[in-house]
């Protein structure tokens, strides 16, 4: 008996954190997009510099994404800030595509933390391709501002700053 347990469990161990990979198992055993890696983000905002009253340009943002079958971490990093999820969860449509609904945290570095406060916000993006290829969707801030959210390129490496992720996708 214990024996078998064993042997379950590492099977389970596994599938968690390398077999739900398999593209031969994606699609009809396996619901769930493998995000996994280092994206290059672009972020169009509304927000308005208060000191100006101009919509800022648009942002180069890096995603890091570390996926199991089981868990989902996801971190953005700009030359300013970082956000991590606080929630998250992945929905498979009737057509087969997926979407990211995700509540976030972003905390601004000390230099500019007196026009970039932390704030919380979410983001729902739609994941394109299988496997997947870009994200794109939508965020919104609990400081009234929103914007667009666009996939540039993917890096399969994990990167641990934006200096880390520039180096792996300038």
């Amino acid at each position: 008996f214990s024996k078998v347990v064993g042997i379950l469990l590492l099977l389970l161990i596994a599938f968690d954190l390398w077999a739900w990979r398999l593209r031969l198992l994606h699609g009809w055993f396996v619901q769930r997009p493998d995000l996994r890696g280092t994206w290059k983000i672009n972020l169009q905002s509304d927000w308005k510099d208060p000191r100006t009253d101009v919509v800022i340009d648009p942002i180069i943002a890096h995603l890091v994404v570390r996926q199991t079958f089981s868990s989902l971490s996801m971190r953005m990093f700009t030359a300013e800030s970082a956000s991590e999820l606080i929630a998250a969860e992945i929905k498979r449509a009737d057509d087969g595509t997926y979407r990211l609904a995700a509540v976030y945290r972003n905390e601004s570095t000390f230099s500019v933390r007196e026009r970039n406060a932390i704030h919380y916000g979410a983001v729902v993006l739609d994941v394109q391709g299988d496997p997947v290829m870009s994200l794109s969707g939508r965020y919104w801030t609990d400081r009234n501002s929103r914007g667009e959210v666009r996939s540039l390129a993917r890096h399969d490496s994990i990167a641990g700053s934006f200096i880390e992720a520039q180096a792996l996708l300038p």
